[in-house]
């Protein structure tokens, strides 16, 4: 499909979900809503920056986090205490980008793997501030005039009118002379540094703008279900974020959306497996990583285009 034509299709395919008044079907496409903005920060730090990240859920969870306590103990409204938050995790991406980006490789990944881990430790057992296990409850709403904006079908328009901004804006970037800064990192930092980019003060940049996407999409999570707790911010989030961006291919933000709803529906059919889904989810992504290293769609489009060519060539050996 051509590119022009991606976001009227996403937009007329998500108008029918919403006009369908499916409940479930609303409901799950909330959540993929909800699950696409961190995944596209994840996809501009690994897909065209080319830094790993296996932590992405800890900036998910603080955002989340923030935006709550925000409201419950400062009493700010939401609207104010979304963008706090996003800026609370994006200060807090750049930070961890200035200590972990000193290291490469595996080592990088442990970092932030280590990082993910300490956050969600942090949540469950720092009881005053997050209520450990039991999470914290009540956290308001949205409100526009007096309006409560906590149902599907309000924040359904609210999140993916985000997205589709949040994708777009992503879009301009990587375009810009920054996004091939980006990608020129992503290739060869040696090269990069030849021709006068910083690649240390660009990889925490690119860091806080994936931990901003990602604590946005926490917050407005907090204040759609007006419950969070720990649980699912942690390391089997990173997996699954970490899946849906190597699903759509790793220089890709649209196909990100591809990714999403992929990972959201298996969730759903995962459902008895418990917690082992995290292991099939991990022998996914090992298989994707081996065989589609650019993603699943362009694995599925290479496979679509042998099978064609070897159709075209039985057809001209025929004539």
């Amino acid at each position: 499909m051509k590119k022009q034509f991606v976001i009227p299709a996403i937009v007329v395919l998500l108008a029918l979900v919403l006009a369908s008044g499916n409940a479930y079907l609303i409901n799950l496409c909330v959540v993929a809503a909800m699950t696409t903005l961190p995944a596209v920060g994840l996809s501009l730090l690994m897909g065209y920056t080319g830094q790993i990240s296996l932590g992405h859920a800890a900036f998910v969870g603080l955002g989340a986090y923030a935006s709550a306590l925000l409201c419950k103990s400062l009493g700010l409204n939401p609207w104010l205490a979304i963008p706090l938050a996003t800026a609370l995790s994006a200060v807090a991406a750049w930070c961890i980008g200035w200590l972990v980006f000193r290291l490469r490789g595996h080592h990088l990944a442990m970092a932030t793997l280590a990082f993910g881990i300490i956050i969600h430790v942090a949540m469950v057992e720092w009881r005053g501030l997050s209520g450990g296990q039991d999470g914290l409850a009540d956290v308001p709403s949205l409100q526009v005039l007096g309006f409560d904006l906590r149902s599907d079908a309000a924040m359904f328009c609210i999140a993916w009118a985000a997205c589709l901004l949040a994708i777009v804006l992503a879009g301009n970037l990587v375009r810009s002379p920054f996004g091939f800064a980006m990608r020129t990192v992503a290739e060869n930092e040696a090269v990069a540094g030849s021709i006068g980019i910083a690649s240390a003060s660009l990889k925490r940049k690119v860091m806080a703008l994936g931990g901003a996407y990602a604590g946005f999409g926490g917050a407005l999570y907090a204040h759609w279900l007006g419950y969070i707790s720990p649980g699912p911010f942690d390391v089997g989030y990173s997996v699954r974020l970490l899946l849906i961006v190597a699903l759509g291919g790793f220089s890709g933000l649209w196909s990100v959306v591809f990714g999403v709803f992929f990972v959201v529906i298996t969730s759903e059919a995962l459902k008895p497996f418990g917690r082992f889904d995290v292991v099939i989810y991990g022998v996914l992504l090992v298989f994707v990583m081996v065989r589609c290293p650019q993603g699943l769609l362009a694995g599925l489009h290479q496979l679509f285009d042998r099978l064609s060519g070897g159709a075209r060539r039985r057809a001209g050996s025929d004539a």
